[in-house]
């Protein structure tokens, strides 16, 4: 596990005041799996995992994986807005092939979706994918990023 996502977790723990044990009832996790993670046990905790850590710390998985800023800096949420509309776009070939396979995803799916939905898990699966090596469009993450967001009710 990358050290940066144990130290997010820790930092936005002990800003909730929440314990270990809290932090996995909220999210709805097995006892332990959280520790498990923050000891380097779970080298890669699943999507699923993540998404429930960042719910349950009211913040995104991005917030918790963005190595490009400080730990504090996910807290000043405006401040982040408005250097994300300032991030060089690294990987111009991985956008393209992220915002083609989402759309396919969601036709396929027969998805109803606005323009900004779209784009918010276009954002998430590039985000997601440009930090593994080779760069590529991680479909599995895409899919179940869909699934996770019309499949709410």
């Amino acid at each position: 596990m990358e050290s940066s996502l144990k130290e997010k977790i820790i930092e936005r723990m002990e800003a909730k005041n929440l314990s270990i044990a809290e932090l996995e009832r909220r999210a709805g996790l097995s006892i332990h799996s959280v520790r498990n993670i923050l000891k380097g046990r779970i080298k890669k905790p699943s999507a699923q995992s993540l998404q429930a850590i960042a719910e349950a710390l009211e913040c995104s998985i991005i917030d918790l994986m963005n190595t490009s800023s400080s730990p504090s800096d996910s807290f000043y949420p405006e401040r982040d807005r408005k250097l994300r509309k300032f991030t060089t776009l690294a990987y111009p070939d991985l956008l393209l092939d992220c915002a083609q396979k989402v759309m396919k995803l969601l036709i396929d799916k027969k998805h109803k979706f606005s323009l900004d939905e779209y784009f918010e898990i276009v954002k998430k699966v590039y985000f997601y994918s440009s930090r593994e090596e080779p760069r590529k469009i991680d479909l599995r993450f895409a899919e179940w990023l869909i699934e996770s967001q019309f499949n709410k009710f």
